[in-house]
């Protein structure tokens, strides 16, 4: 046990002997190291025995050899010099399950090319705020099985900064309400967000650069908000992308009443595919400039009705392809 001090961004506390000092709150926290001889590097005997429910992880490296359970009533805060890896057996269960009614700091995570985090319970009010996180080594399933770098699930989550690198699906928000998420960006992802089910979804300012399938897949969700760019690093990475931005190929539901303020270039064969849609509002430019050369622009799928798109495509061969229901803007 000790003493942390945490400024505004509780992100840079000074040491000092066994104490943490700062200008504005003190809080009694239990201060973990890392212990090779637990199964969860000493975190989980931390978060089961802990009176003040604050956590904080000393710089080093964190192996998670069963799953970590951070429970309610826990503030998990951190460095990034305190780094948390998958040693889990097996690859297709999360190696971090964060609970109702907790609350996370800073956290990176080594996935070692195995499954990430699971965020929230399904069907229920979970109450989650987290300010940054950073997940990276996500693997791909040898058998097609999806592996998910961060699993949204149920109502009511806050997370100011996520950062995703390399791996099979970067976000996936399934069965999920009322998510509010202010910055984003997903690295070389094989999908970079996937979202089925959900209604309510705030995602600001994403980056989705150079994910090899598909930027961003939307199904059977409803009133919903993104802002962002979907785009490939040219130089950085080869890319073979299907879809920049995939809506209702794989919806049960129509999705309905949507507002999409996006960016999309160099992403690949078709930039935006819509389908199963309605009382859909799209605010897009679509270019291409040297690699991976975006083929059609807007492809107007089937069952779609009340569409209205404003934007620019240029220099795209086709520029839009199926029947539009509804309105669109575009200079061409």
């Amino acid at each position: 046990m000790g003493f942390i001090a945490i400024s505004s961004n509780c992100l840079t506390p000074t040491i000092k002997e066994k104490y943490y000092y700062c200008k504005y709150i003190v809080l009694k926290m239990d201060i973990v190291n890392p212990d090779n001889n637990s199964l969860t590097s000493g975190i989980q005997e931390a978060i089961d025995s802990s009176k003040s429910g604050y956590i904080f992880l000393s710089p080093g490296e964190y192996h998670i050899k069963t799953q970590l359970i951070i429970k309610s009533g826990t503030m998990l805060i951190s460095n990034n010099k305190s780094i948390l890896v998958n040693d889990m057996k097996n690859k297709y269960i999360p190696f971090i399950v964060v609970e109702q009614y907790s609350d996370i700091k800073y956290l990176i995570l080594n996935s070692n090319n195995k499954s990430g985090i699971s965020i929230g319970k399904d069907n229920a009010n979970n109450s989650i705020n987290i300010d940054y996180i950073k997940i990276y080594n996500t693997g791909n399933g040898p058998d097609n099985r999806i592996i998910k770098a961060i699993e949204i699930n149920g109502f009511n989550i806050i997370i100011n900064n996520i950062d995703i690198y390399l791996g099979n699906i970067g976000l996936s928000l399934e069965n999920a309400s009322d998510i509010r998420i202010k910055e984003l960006q997903v690295v070389n992802c094989s999908t970079g967000i996937r979202m089925f089910n959900a209604n309510n979804i705030s995602i600001n300012n994403f980056s989705i650069d150079s994910c090899q399938y598909t930027g961003m897949q939307i199904d059977s969700t409803q009133n919903s908000y993104f802002q962002g760019t979907v785009w490939n690093n040219d130089k950085a990475y080869i890319n073979n992308n299907e879809y920049g931005i995939l809506i209702g190929k794989y919806s049960r539901d129509m999705n309905n009443i949507l507002k999409i303020d996006v960016r999309i270039r160099d992403t690949g064969k078709t930039a935006l595919h819509i389908s199963n849609s309605m009382n859909i509002n799209i605010d897009a430019i679509i270019s291409n400039s040297e690699y991976h050369k975006i083929e059609k622009g807007i492809y107007y799928g089937e069952n779609i009705k009340n569409i209205n798109i404003n934007g620019i495509i240029d220099n795209v061969p086709a520029p839009t392809l199926g029947k539009l229901n509804g309105k669109s803007n575009i200079v061409m």
